[in-house]
């Protein structure tokens, strides 16, 4: 037999034995149909990754293997094990159905040894009680205690901050219970491209840390520019974060999972944080900072991939349909792509939602909107809005988005369609919300009419003004908020009285 290893690399295993890339696709590796796929990301990818990325069975890849030829160096014993059929495993509890009596005294317990940790109890004698009623539990069951702890009065910055232990008390015991479509598996799909960003942050940061090793012995500058050019790249994770929030997060508030958003999109802002401090310390050359900041940089980060594949997917998995997902698609082109880009379009069959409604495309008898000060088609008005050097975006007087202009530039403060009809509390990230939930408050009562903040960044100078809208009787109708980069205002000098 041909012994191959875990830590084989998907390219290598298919350049020096090109027969087993059929066996490989056939256990669901359907993107590696593409050579393109193949010679970017199976470069990268070791065969013992891909397996933990499928969620295939050892022993099944064993026994394919074996059936062509192939043996595994690091699971030998897997091979000799007898084929006999196996009982019918007694139950595990990891998956119960949501509204039954089992349902709720799992959920019950579960509460009770998160609040346990919270309430600063020892770890170990918790976990200890967790293996004794649960051999495993589902992404699904984390998502309704996180968000029943949020109802019993837990922040969602408390339930962030022990976010790490909780995934620690249920590592490796939660239940595999979903799988993805062969649609979902085509290269561009938003969830390949989310498995592929991983890859590639995980690869980024192995890279930075064998230079970062080096560097701190050594003090060469031309390591140090090496880390940084590697940092930079590292930087685009925050595209990968923004999806999460802005083109997942939403469908998934609709969809009545709240909490865990609230909770990731805070570790994804201390990760942020995390990351703009480890770039700062380099770059002033603190050495004694430098290896504990990134080391808690690379763990947190390590540990969304995980928080991610492992939680995230299973709990979205079942409920996003085609249509969210080619949302979710468009999207991203919008936002932006992580270190690694698409390499194709995901079209899938049925491209046209099948809920659009046909009176949306009807031609009016009157096309135009009267104003009092003239009349206007909503297709001039769109594009009068859009030319304006603005971002404009508008929130109802029940806090709900219901429109942004868009001319088609990358904007300061990102905008998604799927932020229209969302609950504007649920487009920031849990530090935030006292901030905007008082603002609307003033702006409602008419403790303030307007607000208005500036400050650097992104190269340029941001004033972000917020202003009540009040109907004639000055009732409030809502907030409109308008964002300018003021710096070409600032850099004005003297006076230009005749056209270019």
């Amino acid at each position: 037999m041909k012994e191959i290893s875990l830590n084989d690399t998907v390219s290598s295993l298919v350049k020096q034995y090109p027969e087993i890339r059929e066996v490989i696709i056939s256990l669901g590796f359907e993107p590696l149909r593409s050579d393109k796929m193949l010679n970017t990301a199976g470069r990268i990818m070791t065969i013992g990754k891909a397996l933990k990325r499928n969620d295939v069975p050892e022993a099944t890849f064993v026994e394919m293997l074996a059936k062509n030829g192939f043996s595994v160096k690091e699971l030998a014993s897997l091979a000799v094990a007898p084929s006999e059929p196996e009982e019918s495993a007694a139950p595990t509890g990891g998956i119960a159905r949501m509204g039954s009596t089992e349902f709720q005294e799992r959920q019950d317990i579960l509460q009770s040894l998160i609040l346990r940790l919270h309430n600063g109890e020892d770890w170990d004698e918790v976990q200890a009680d967790f293996k004794k009623h649960f051999t495993g539990v589902s992404a699904y069951e984390i998502s309704v205690m996180e968000q029943g702890l949020m109802g019993k009065g837990i922040d969602a910055e408390d339930i962030q901050r022990l976010c790490n232990v909780h995934a620690s008390l249920f590592g490796g015991s939660i239940e595999a219970v979903y799988t993805t479509s062969a649609e979902q598996q085509h290269a561009g799909h938003p969830i390949q491209v989310l498995k592929l960003e991983n890859l590639a942050i995980e690869n980024t940061l192995e890279k930075i840390s064998k230079l970062l090793a080096v560097y701190l012995e050594t003090k060469e500058p031309s390591l140090k520019e090496g880390i940084q050019k590697q940092l930079a790249l590292l930087g685009e994770f925050d595209k990968h974060y923004a999806r999460k929030e802005y083109a997942l997060f939403p469908i998934m508030e609709n969809k009545g999972i709240t909490a865990p958003p609230k909770v990731m999109w805070g570790v994804d802002d201390d990760i942020r944080a995390m990351y703009k401090n480890f770039k700062a310390l380099l770059q002033k050359e603190d050495f004694d900072a430098i290896p504990k900041a990134f080391s808690d940089l690379k763990y947190e980060m390590t540990e969304m991939i995980t928080k991610e594949e492992d939680i995230l997917l299973p709990m979205i998995i079942d409920i996003f349909n085609e249509d969210h997902w080619l949302q979710i698609a468009k999207e991203s082109e919008e936002i932006g792509y992580c270190i690694v880009k698409p390499e194709t379009k995901w079209v899938p069959e049925r491209s046209i939602p099948e809920d659009v409604s046909h009176e949306t495309q009807q031609t009016e008898t009157n096309p135009y909107i009267t104003f009092q000060t003239g009349h206007l088609t909503t297709h001039q008005l769109e594009k009068m809005l859009n030319n304006i050097p603005l971002e404009l975006t508008f929130v109802d007087a029940n806090n709900i988005v219901r429109y942004y202009n868009d001319n088609g530039e990358e904007k300061f403060f990102k905008r998604t369609s799927s932020a229209i009809g969302r609950d504007v509390m649920n487009c920031h990230p849990p530090k935030s919300l006292p901030i905007v939930t008082k603002l609307l408050a003033d702006l409602k009562s008419g403790a303030k009419e307007s607000e208005s903040m500036w400050f650097h960044a992104m190269g340029k100078f941001i004033l972000v003004t917020y202003r009540a809208v009040r109907d004639d009787d000055g009732s409030y109708m809502g907030t409109l908020e308008y964002v300018q980069d003021i710096q070409p205002i600032i850099d004005l000098d003297g006076e230009k009285r005749t056209l270019s």
